[in-house]
């Protein structure tokens, strides 16, 4: 048997403080990062029908709702 592996997904940069996204327990959620012109994009996929779209500024990690 195969254990998932638990954790954080964060935004870590030079001189600001680390931003968590998300937490990842038991292999959820599938994360995908996508990097666009002015700010980063995470797709969080916690099932079929459950999925979360996040976006950070990439100067400042803030959330951009």
């Amino acid at each position: 048997m195969r254990k998932k592996s638990n954790g954080t997904v964060e935004l870590i940069g030079k001189n600001t403080s680390p931003i968590k996204v998300c937490d990842v327990i038991n292999g959820k959620p599938k994360v995908k990062r996508k990097i666009k012109k002015d700010y980063i994009e995470f797709v969080l996929r916690y099932s079929i029908f459950h999925r979360e779209i996040k976006r950070y500024n990439k100067k400042t990690f803030e959330e951009i709702k």
